[in-house]
């Protein structure tokens, strides 16, 4: 008798924190999503409207941490390119537009450019969190950050024809040196608050 109660109490505890577990995976603060989360995994999101979303909110979060570190190992390869572009780019100018540079520039410019939206798209496109809140954290300025050097990464490409279209002149060239230092130090600064603790 006491082994089947001790057996029956254990099975009600585990079903309470089993319940209690399933509640805990529901998004906490949703009011304080990003917008863009919101439009894509939303309760009338795009993805959720064209049926892509996993089928639990346990393979949501399983999906997210998939995306998210990938988005961190691919988002450091991007850095590094970034910054041997940001180098061959002074190569550039320091060597009077030498045309062994500027083949450099533009073959490394497409591949640094493909890694980036890569691991923008893991983040972006990643489900839910667990909790958002409406305290500034270092996640959050991070994502602040991402919007910078997200239109710097678009702006670049359109810069440096318009260096080769305008004949190499000098407003040119500074003006794309000037979105790529934006670029890059946002980039920079973006990743060193990802081991902030807050």
């Amino acid at each position: 008798m006491i082994n089947y109660l001790t057996k029956t109490i254990f099975v009600f505890c585990l079903l309470i924190s089993n319940l209690s577990a399933q509640e805990d995976l529901e998004i906490q603060n949703e009011q304080f999503m990003p917008l863009h989360t919101k439009i894509l995994w939303g309760e009338k999101g795009l993805i959720r409207k064209m049926n892509l979303a996993p089928e639990t909110r346990k393979e949501e979060l399983k999906l997210r941490n998939k995306m998210l570190q990938n988005h961190q190992k691919i988002a450091l390869i991007s850095l590094g390119l970034l910054s041997y572009q940001y180098s061959l780019g002074l190569n550039v100018i320091d060597s009077g537009y030498a045309s062994k540079y500027i083949s450099a520039h533009r073959t490394y410019s497409k591949i640094t450019w493909g890694a980036y939206m890569t691991s923008a798209s893991l983040s972006y496109f990643a489900p839910p969190a667990l909790v958002y809140e409406k305290r500034v954290s270092s996640m959050k300025v991070h994502r602040w950050l991402s919007y910078i050097h997200f239109a710097g990464m678009m702006a670049l490409p359109v810069l440096g024809k318009n260096i080769s279209k305008s004949g190499y002149e000098l407003s040119a060239t500074n003006l794309h040196q000037d979105v790529a230092t934006a670029t890059l130090v946002s980039m920079i600064l973006s990743g060193l608050l990802t081991i902030l603790p807050y």
